[in-house]
């Protein structure tokens, strides 16, 4: 099969600012030329570098769509956008300040999140990755989170998507802040944010529609705290 794209129908109390595309892989593909043109020289070279095939596309095949959605959103040919980054990695536009993105991808899915509304970020895991979740419980969440029914690998998944997704909508190194914020559940279906700094208080989470054995969130921060000043390529 082609890749396959659709965008996800979002809660009615997401802002309607900000739209989620889902990207169906075909793995097995050869890399399409259509796909490699709008990429800068840097983003063929980094996803060249992969070893395994189903990498490559992964990475190619999203790279090219991001630069292909924003090109939309910003009247823009997709090989024209120039991407930088913060101090901690995250992505932004070099000169269209009012349009914020982030990527995820995992198996053979990736979703991109685009925003108007703020600072975004977007996670998505599949469930059976082999982790153990007893001793990476205690690294990666909060007293309060572990006390909070994260006994199964599916419900580790489950939060850790929205934790993810909170922290790349901050901006911030994922690793140094993970004791910063806690995510707990009101149900299957909603969570929300416990921490103790103001200046994160336009912080949101939502978990978001995902496919059969996967798990997705989408956090945003509508208070832009995010300084774009490297360039990425």
């Amino acid at each position: 099969m082609a890749h396959i794209l659709h965008r996800l129908e979002l809660s009615n109390d997401i802002p309607a600012q900000v739209e989620v595309w889902q990207l169906e892989l075909d793995l097995q593909i050869a890399i399409q030329d259509c796909d490699l043109v709008p990429l800068s020289e840097s983003e063929r070279t980094h996803a060249l570098r992969f070893y395994a095939h189903a990498d490559q596309v992964r990475s190619i095949a999203t790279r090219s769509l991001l630069r292909k959605l924003l090109a939309e959103k910003t009247a823009s040919q997709p090989e024209a956008l120039h991407f930088v980054t913060n101090e901690y990695g995250k992505p932004g536009l070099r000169d269209y300040g009012g349009i914020e993105f982030n990527v995820s991808h995992s198996g053979s899915f990736a979703l991109i999140a685009l925003s108007m509304a703020g600072a975004v970020g977007v996670d998505i895991e599949r469930h059976d990755r082999q982790i153990d979740v007893r001793n990476l419980s205690q690294y990666v969440f909060t007293r309060i989170e572990r006390e909070n029914q994260l006994e199964t690998r599916e419900a580790f998944i489950q939060r850790w998507v929205a934790k993810e997704s909170v922290l790349k909508a901050l901006g911030v190194g994922i690793a140094n802040h993970l004791q910063a914020i806690s995510i707990l559940s009101d149900d299957n279906r909603h969570c929300h944010i416990v921490h103790d700094n103001p200046a994160w208080k336009d912080l949101k989470v939502w978990w978001i529609q995902a496919p059969d054995g996967y798990a997705s969130a989408l956090a945003i921060n509508s208070k832009r705290l995010a300084c774009y000043t490297a360039k990425e390529n």
